[in-house]
């Protein structure tokens, strides 16, 4: 911080979760933004995860082995009915599945992969860390600012114009329930959009990719946006659905590539 100039602070209470397994990720539709004092502007972001990571890792032990896991998300919504309010949670399960594959093939399937965000090109000094439900601090891994990222198939996911990727990681992190913070700076306080990628980490054979979870996508332009608008007053934005109307559960199949 430089001393003597005044600083925005844009403190953004985003109830999101970094992804997990079978009992999923939950996280809260309500998000809090209210922003502070003068330019340059830094954003923070907090959420609140219960963290479960589930993985498999081996060596294929027989010609034609299938190697499964299956990664999950769910989201808490409040929605309103002509009876009043209620909650509405959705959970979006995605079974990934690798070809038959030959004896002697190594892999590792970690549902609890990093958690991508498409931040602004210009946003800068972008940094996470969480903290336990004991008062323990852990910083998370950044990578920032990525272009693009690699996915199966030898398919890339490419940050759209104007955009960023920042990629923050888990595998510094046990079970348990975490307050996880982001923080990154802007040049100045305005409107932005953003968006988050729910992701596993995939490495099978010679391939090493991330696999998307929710939503299962090949380009962000399918992924909902979040638009963070400049206000002197504390305001509340919601998260967007798993999916859409009133469903409750949602599921789908993913092959998984394992180059020899």
């Amino acid at each position: 911080m430089r001393v003597g100039r005044p600083r925005l602070i844009l403190v953004a209470l985003v109830l999101v979760g970094l992804p997990i397994v079978t009992a999923g990720c939950a996280f809260e539709g309500e998000i809090a933004v209210q922003f502070l004092g003068g330019a340059p502007v830094t954003v923070k972001q907090s959420a609140k995860v219960e963290f479960a990571p589930r993985r498999v890792k081996g060596t294929t032990t027989r010609a034609g082995q299938v190697v499964r896991i299956d990664c999950s998300v769910t989201g808490v919504f409040d929605v309103r009915e002509a009876t009043g309010s209620a909650t509405l949670v959705q959970l979006y399960v995605v079974h990934l599945r690798t070809r038959p594959l030959p004896r002697g093939t190594p892999y590792q399937l970690d549902c609890a992969g990093p958690l991508i965000m498409e931040l602004p090109a210009d946003a800068s000094d972008v940094q996470a860390t969480a903290t336990s439900t004991s008062g323990g601090q852990v910083p998370l891994s950044v990578q920032a600012p990525i272009t693009a990222i690699a996915l199966a198939f030898g398919k890339r996911l490419r940050a759209e114009p104007g955009t960023q990727f920042a990629i923050l990681g888990s595998a510094a992190l046990s079970s348990g329930g975490y307050a996880v913070e982001l923080a990154f700076s802007l040049p100045e306080a305005r409107a932005f959009r953003e968006k988050a990628l729910y992701a596993a980490l995939i490495a099978c054979g010679r391939s090493k990719y991330l696999q998307p979870i929710r939503p299962l996508i090949t380009s962000m332009s399918h992924v909902p946006a979040l638009t963070i608008q400049p206000s002197a007053n504390p305001a509340t934005l919601f998260a967007p659905h798993l999916f859409g109307g009133i469903r409750s559960y949602g599921e789908a199949t993913r092959t998984l590539s394992c180059a020899r």
